[in-house]
């Protein structure tokens, strides 16, 4: 998943996660921004909270 980490990429993300797939993801926000939340890691950790598999990178 390329830009995963959020907006509609990490929508996709976790739909694609609720019936247990592994998503590979591609990002570059690591640290987090006040204006837009959401980072690689968060969004990995939503994966996984929500069935899915998020190998780490």
């Amino acid at each position: 998943m390329s830009g995963g980490s959020r907006g509609i990429g990490r929508e996709i993300a976790l739909a694609a996660a609720r019936p247990g797939a592994s998503v590979a993801m591609l990002a570059k926000t690591t640290e987090p921004d006040l204006r837009i939340p959401g980072t690689i890691f968060s969004a990995a950790k939503l994966i996984e909270e929500a069935g899915g598999h998020a190998p780490p990178s």
